[in-house]
């Protein structure tokens, strides 16, 4: 299942061309060209979520209640609407990426088979141990969360999940694999500078998100999955991947809380 690759955290700091940012400082500015830089990890992923999609709809009561947690630009976020009369929540921390959600869901969302989508700024990584999630948050069905704990402390993000859901629901987990993640991590050229910019970030093994997923009531019904990048997968991720041809990219699990 999991390959030996200790945790490693980066912080935010500058060295040379590659500039450290704060997450959300990070994000802010990504989100001009977050859908259209040719990042092959979330090409990778959006293929890989339509094999995970099938278990996590089947698990979900009618007109279930959905968070999309840490939702980006909405890219998955739009997979949610195939779901009859589901109540869709997306949640980020970051104004501009929210911005480029709403514009590339609602149009989306006409004529779905969603009853109700709404976005909301909120950062779990703000969240105190004995605070509790907001009204509107808490009570969900499943979660999804694609690409984000990867930013997020593994205690925090559970301790997140654990207020949002009720037992019984689903999260659908993905994140870059600890192999990729152990010599390389997020980030993006800026095509004012041509720096590389980076957020602070995780490198979780599998490992350590089943046995922090556990402490916090969580266990595993899907997966864990990986996937190794294949010179035959280059036609839909992209020239970008062809570094990481043979090298584990990508892990995908789904948990279910008690």
């Amino acid at each position: 299942m999991d390959r030996p690759v200790q945790s490693v955290i980066r912080q935010a700091s500058s060295s040379g061309k590659t500039i450290y940012k704060p997450t959300l400082a990070t994000y802010e500015q990504w989100a001009a060209t977050y859908d259209t830089d040719g990042n092959f990890l979330q090409a990778l992923d959006t293929l890989e979520i339509e094999k995970m999609l099938p278990y996590f709809f089947d698990a979900l009561p009618p007109a279930p209640k959905i968070v999309d947690l840490g939702c980006g630009t909405g890219r998955n976020t739009t997979c949610l609407m195939r779901v009859q009369h589901a109540r869709i929540l997306g949640l980020d921390n970051s104004q501009a990426m929210l911005q480029r959600a709403e514009s590339r869901c609602r149009p989306v969302m006409e004529g779905s088979e969603a009853r109700s989508l709404d976005f909301q700024i909120w950062d779990m990584l703000a969240l105190q141990e004995s605070e509790d999630v907001p009204d509107n948050v808490r009570g969900a069905n499943a979660i999804l969360s694609t690409l984000v704990v990867e930013h997020i402390p593994l205690h925090q993000f559970f301790r997140a999940c654990s207020k949002i859901i009720k037992p019984g629901g689903h999260v659908l987990c993905t994140n870059m694999h600890p192999e990729m993640g152990a010599i390389s991590q997020a980030g993006f050229e800026d095509p004012a500078t041509g720096e590389k910019i980076r957020p602070v970030s995780c490198a979780h093994t599998i490992i350590e998100l089943l046995s922090a997923a556990s402490t916090w009531g969580f266990t595993a019904v899907w997966g864990p999955s990986e996937r190794k990048v294949q010179e035959s997968d280059l036609v839909k991720l992209g020239e970008r991947g062809r570094k990481w041809v043979e090298v584990y990219a990508w892990f995908g699990v789904i948990l279910r809380k008690l």
